[in-house]
């Protein structure tokens, strides 16, 4: 009976504490439903109004303009936080892309990798500029916080100069000096909360280095080739050459997260092709290339995209990487694929001897059905090419030399200016030369001088009575006249005697063939119209070639097969280019001509060594800051004759400074450590090769001062 009575005290108790508990979660309850109502009723707004939080956010939102309303990519500030830890790869699978009704690309994968610099190659027409645009178009799909600029047209010429050209191509630094200037004049009370405020600015300033903005812009442009007096050049006064070099020059100002060049280096000379190789080497954000240039990029680029077969392929490497990887997986493939083949050829026999008959033969032969069905499945498919072009350019019969003999021979558009004097040369049919140099130097002239089409100031030169020449301009595809065929042109060069047929026939031989030859010239591509003025030199039969920057509209295997024919080609060549692989294939000299510095005349010289020597010797000039290649005539005589005495066994120099130039006295030569190669060249110069010499006292490009430390406000600079 206790126990039964402890039992129910117990219950009780636990009941009483139950109730207790639930009484007290009810009023918890009660608690909260009448904060809610109080918050429904008294602090909500207006039936059809947002909450006040969400009004507020959006009012601070509001108050920040946008990369729309700017004009701008916006690459600072808090607007741009999401970019600092975001994943900067951009990956694109099952990419179409057509141009018209033509395909060209089906279910292909873009992946590129962050800091990457890729080559882009692949046989023209294949659609690798159309790529490069459907990027930067963002028709295929890339992260909007990814920054793309693209470098594909020239400027418009206007009265800003050079420099504040590439300095205003940041529109974000112009935006927030502006922004600067219109807050200084406010009360910070007067600046809503959640807009752009004076500290940010500052903040914003220093990301994108305002303060050496200007002092950045004038080093690119100086290592593309700009002296201090260009700089300050209106870009109206430039041609469409130099105005795409401001182009490129902008580009690499703004330091975008990924740049794509297409042919960066057909306005480039080889100073400033070289400057450009080293700018890319040290850059750190992504690249897409395109080029026909060999040689950049082996030196340019780490990884290379194959468009072919309308799909992407990747390597890893330079060019000449990618070339034997493809070649050794090529070679597997063939092998795989002949194996294939021969068991497949094995299956077939066994199918076709015991299909029919004894039944226990034709279940095997069923089988065997089976296995050819899943092999012919698994087939490889080799990876080839389109064959390749093969030109011709047949020549005349030999000449004794000395074919073209120049001497004494000076020469400038006007007598203040004179290009270069005193050159004493000779031009035979077996002569294979390379002329490079800066842009400006005279290499398109001194082609002229050769072919006739201008006579020297001073001197003379002689050719012989029975010479054929035929010369090939960098803008020879621009003087045809492009409302007519390629038939038409052809017939007009060789006269009413030329057929139809004869005709088609010869522009085949380049590449030229079916609808190509009978549709206007205007239609034409870019390497489509060289082709036919390399069929037009080759209908001359000339001794000698003069060929002026051949390659800019070519691709790289066309390059190869202009290399090949220039070494079956019997007669002279005189090649003005900054192809590497051009120039190591075909030239046995290398002529540099150096420009004057406006008070003495350039002049010509021999280089006694390889292109990739003289390569090297510019990128010490480039690492060491020797980027230009002025000639400095404030050095003494002792300094001259200490650099000739220096040079003396590396050169051979074959033009001559000016008369009135001062001059080191002679020296005795001393014996050469080896014997020189012969060149054809004579004379004798103040000084022999100086890019490591002549800049070392050279002016320095003006430009605005760095700040060293944090941005200054315009109200607190120069005080104290």
């Amino acid at each position: 009976m206790g126990y039964k009575k402890d039992r129910a005290a117990r219950e009780e108790k636990e009941a009483e504490k139950k109730a207790e508990r639930d009484a007290k979660k009810a009023a918890r309850e009660a608690k909260r439903a009448e904060k809610k109502s109080l918050k429904d009723g008294d602090g909500a707004d207006e039936p059809g109004e947002p909450s006040g939080s969400a009004s507020g956010a959006d009012d601070k939102q509001s108050l920040r303009p946008t990369a729309d309303e700017l004009g701008f990519f916006i690459r600072t500030g808090p607007d741009a936080n999401v970019r600092k830890h975001a994943n900067m790869d951009i990956h694109a699978s099952s990419v179409q892309l057509f141009a018209g009704s033509r395909e060209l690309l089906s279910s292909a994968e873009l992946r590129l990798v962050h800091g990457v610099k890729y080559g882009l190659v692949g046989r023209n027409g294949v659609g690798k500029s159309t790529l490069l645009r459907a990027i930067d178009e963002r028709i295929i799909d890339v992260p909007s916080f990814i920054h793309i600029i693209h470098v594909e047209q020239e400027i418009i010429g206007d009265d800003t100069t050079a420099v504040q050209s590439v300095v205003g191509a940041d529109k974000e630094r112009a935006w927030l000096l502006n922004k600067e200037k219109e807050l200084l004049e406010k009360d910070d009370d007067d600046i809503p909360e959640g807009a752009v405020n004076l500290n940010e600015v500052y903040e914003r300033l220093d990301e994108v280095d305002a303060d050496g903005a200007i002092a950045r812009a004038a080093a690119i442009l100086t290592g593309l080739g700009f002296d201090h007096e260009m700089q300050e050049t209106p870009t109206k006064a430039f041609s469409g050459g130099w105005r795409m070099r401001i182009a490129l020059a902008q580009a690499l100002f703004m330091e975008p997260d990924l740049l794509l060049l297409d042919e960066p280096t057909n306005h480039l000379d080889v100073h400033a092709l070289t400057w450009l190789e080293e700018f890319l080497r040290t850059w750190e954000k992504c690249v897409i290339v395109v080029s026909h240039d060999r040689g950049f990029l082996n030196n340019a680029t780490t990884a290379t995209m194959h468009m072919h077969r309308k799909r992407l392929a990747y390597y890893g490497g330079s060019y000449d990487t990618f070339m034997k990887v493809r070649s050794e997986h090529r070679a597997n493939q063939e092998s795989t694929a002949k194996e294939q083949g021969r068991r497949a050829s094995h299956l077939k026999q066994f199918i076709a001897r015991f299909g029919q008959g004894h039944r226990k033969m034709v279940r095997q032969a069923q089988c065997r059905m089976k296995k050819l069905a899943k092999l012919q499945e698994e087939m490889v498919e080799v990876d080839t090419d389109d064959p390749y072009l093969r030109l011709e350019f047949p020549s005349a019969a030999a000449l004794p030399p000395p074919c073209i003999s120049v001497i004494g021979a000076s020469f400038g558009y006007t007598d203040d200016k004179i290009l270069y004097e005193k050159l004493d040369f000779g031009v035979d049919c077996d002569s294979r030369v390379a002329v490079v140099g800066p842009n400006g130097a005279g290499k398109s002239t001194f082609l002229k001088l050769l072919d006739g089409e201008i006579v020297p100031v001073d001197g003379w030169i002689n050719r012989h009575t029975k010479l054929r020449l035929a010369r090939f301009s960098q803008h020879q595809v621009e003087v045809l006249d492009l409302d007519v065929d390629s038939v038409t042109h052809m017939r007009r060069l060789g006269g009413e005697e030329m057929s139809v047929e004869t005709a088609r026939r010869y522009l085949g031989k380049f590449g030229l063939s079916g609808d190509l030859a009978t549709q206007p010239i205007n239609h034409l591509s870019g390497g489509q119209k060289s082709r036919l003025a390399f069929a037009e030199l080759a209908w001359k039969q000339p001794h000698i070639l003069l060929l002026d920057e051949p390659t800019n509209h070519l691709d790289i295997e066309t390059i190869e097969s202009l290399a090949m024919a220039l070494n079956r080609f019997d007669g002279g060549v005189i090649l003005v280019s900054h192809d590497e692989r051009l120039i190591e294939l075909v030239a046995d000299e290398l002529w540099v001509v150096h420009k004057g510095d406006g008070v003495t005349a350039g002049h010509v010289e021999v280089f006694n060594g390889s292109f990739e020597e003289y390569r090297n010797r510019l990128r010490n000039d480039v690492r060491n800051g020797k980027i230009s290649s002025k000639k400095d005539t404030s050095k003494s005589a002792g300094a001259k004759k200490e650099k000739k005495e220096k040079k003396k066994d590396e050169v051979v120099v074959v033009a001559r400074n000016s008369p009135e130039a001062p001059r080191a006295a002679p020296v005795p030569e001393a014996p050469p450590a080896a014997p020189a190669p012969e060149a054809p060249l004579t004379g004798a110069a103040d000084g022999a090769w100086g890019d490591e010499d002549a800049d070392d006292d050279a002016p320095p490009v003006k430009a605005a001062p760095v700040s060293k430390g944090a941005y200054v406000p315009p109200h607190l600079r120069n005080r104290g």
